[in-house]
C-alpha cells in the first residue's frame, strides 16, 4: 500500500461514496491509499485545521491503516501542516477503531452525545494525538 497526494477532491469524493451521508466539502487536505494495482482503497482526510493547533482526521478504508500509513498521517499533520495535535471521532460502538486509535497512541478526551445522529448509538468518542507523542510514528519532526 502506498500514499498518494495531490488529488484531494477525487479522494474526498471516493471517501464520501464509502459512507452515505458524509460530506467532505470542507476538508483542508487529503491523501489516498492505493494498492498494487493503483486502485484507491483508503483515504485520510484532514479538516477543521487551525494553523499551529488542531486538525481533525477522518480515515476511510478498513484494513489499510498500516504503520506506514499512520507514519504518513503523522508526517502530513505535524510536519506538512504544522499542527500541534490530531483529533479523531468515532462511534462509541466502533470498538475496533477505538482499539486501533489507542494502539496508535491516541488518548481518549471525551464523548459527544448524539454527534452522529439522534440515537443512543450515535455518541461520538473523541481521541487526540499531540505532536509530543508522535516521534515513534514519524520519519522526522521539526
Amino acid at each position: 500500500m502506498l500514499a498518494v497526494h495531490g488529488h484531494d477532491r477525487t479522494i474526498a469524493d471516493w471517501a464520501q461514496m464509502q459512507f452515505d451521508g458524509l460530506n467532505f466539502a470542507t476538508m483542508h487536505s487529503a491523501f489516498g491509499v492505493i494498492d498494487k494495482t493503483g486502485s484507491l482503497i483508503g483515504a485520510a482526510l484532514f479538516s477543521d485545521y487551525y494553523p499551529g493547533g488542531n486538525v481533525e482526521l477522518t480515515f476511510v478504508g478498513p484494513g489499510t491503516l498500516t504503520r506506514a500509513i499512520i507514519n504518513e498521517i503523522g508526517y502530513h499533520a505535524f510536519v506538512t501542516l504544522g499542527a500541534s495535535r490530531v483529533t479523531c471521532k468515532t462511534k462509541k460502538a466502533n470498538i475496533d477503531v477505538i482499539r486501533l486509535l489507542k494502539k496508535a497512541g491516541f488518548r481518549w478526551e471525551g464523548n459527544q452525545k448524539k454527534y452522529f445522529g439522534p440515537g443512543e448509538d450515535d455518541t461520538a468518542v473523541i481521541f487526540s494525538f499531540p505532536v509530543e507523542s508522535a516521534a515513534r510514528w514519524l520519519r522526522s519532526v521539526n
